[in-house]
């Protein structure tokens, strides 16, 4: 048996999985990393609390890979909140012909 504690609270439901951002949310996380990348504050804990964890190449995103690249081009960008568990990845890919393109 694990000695293992739930340490992120009741906002955690194993069978759910993590907490999410809704939409109204991942909109805000979005405008706010597009205004400046190096200060997203997280929509329901404030500033402070969001580290960018990855930069992933969108089109290997896409085929189901996650392939580290630089934050230029078509890439997506990993959000993690410390205060509240939620995560986000943002495809900030600018292909016009690319339709259906949503926040996580």
């Amino acid at each position: 048996m694990s000695d293992f504690k739930d340490q992120l609270g009741s906002g955690f439901d194993d069978a759910a999985g993590p907490p999410e951002f809704d939409m109204q949310d991942g909109l805000a996380l979005a405008l706010s990393y597009l205004e400046d990348p190096s200060n997203v504050p997280c929509p329901r804990c404030g500033p402070n609390t969001i580290e960018v964890v990855a930069f992933l190449d969108a089109p290997s995103m896409e085929r189901g890979t996650a392939v580290p690249t630089k934050p230029e081009g078509d890439y997506t960008v990993v959000l993690y909140c410390h205060s509240c568990g939620r995560a986000a990845a943002l495809d900030l890919s600018r292909d016009e012909g690319t339709e259906d393109r949503d926040a996580a």
